[in-house]
């Protein structure tokens, strides 16, 4: 069976989260694959992973794709649990702090925090809102500091989306891949 193009976004966008290497990712989509996300949503919810609607906006669906347990973890480790309350968050809550986020994106300013929820490290979150042009390097993020450690990352985020793909092109699914 060929992917489609809904399944290889998903793949290359957020196949870390779905392995569970990363807590989050963020993914857009056409409002007509609406129903196609759907279907992945009810198939993934089975196996632990959630593909959960933040927004639709001028036919765009934004979407954020994870591991529940690891989201959670994350989300309530000490550093995050305390930036992500700085800007009002229900902390100890990740249901309350999805909606809350889901609020936050409907506003004009765009919620930058939402990197928490994706994992990227908290100094450079803080060194993209001191200043959004003094990164060291731009993978999946902008990168302030231990570049080494980030490469690298991004490096393993990278391997782990390679061979999704590789499986996807030899004729899994992602139901299999992901069982």
């Amino acid at each position: 069976m060929k992917a489609d193009k809904l399944e290889i976004s998903l793949v290359n966008l957020c196949g870390a989260a779905m392995a569970g290497i990363k807590p989050a990712s963020l993914a857009v989509c056409g409002a007509e694959e609406v129903s196609a996300l759907d279907a992945y949503a009810q198939m993934f919810v089975q196996k632990g992973i959630r593909i959960e609607t933040l927004s639709e906006r001028r036919g765009k669906i934004t979407y954020l794709v994870f591991r529940e347990e690891k989201l959670r973890a994350h989300l309530a480790r000490a550093e995050c649990a305390a930036f992500l309350a700085r800007y009002g968050y229900p902390v100890g809550s990740l249901e309350g702090c999805l909606s809350y986020l889901k609020l936050r994106l409907m506003g004009k300013c765009f919620p930058h925090e939402i990197g928490i929820f994706l994992g990227y490290p908290l100094e450079d979150i803080l060194g993209y809102l001191e200043d959004p042009f003094g990164c060291i390097f731009s993978g999946a993020w902008k990168v302030y500091a231990e570049p080494e450690k980030k490469r690298a990352l991004f490096e393993k985020y990278r391997r782990c989306q390679s061979c999704i793909l590789r499986r996807l092109a030899a004729g899994e699914s992602l139901e299999r891949i992901f069982r």
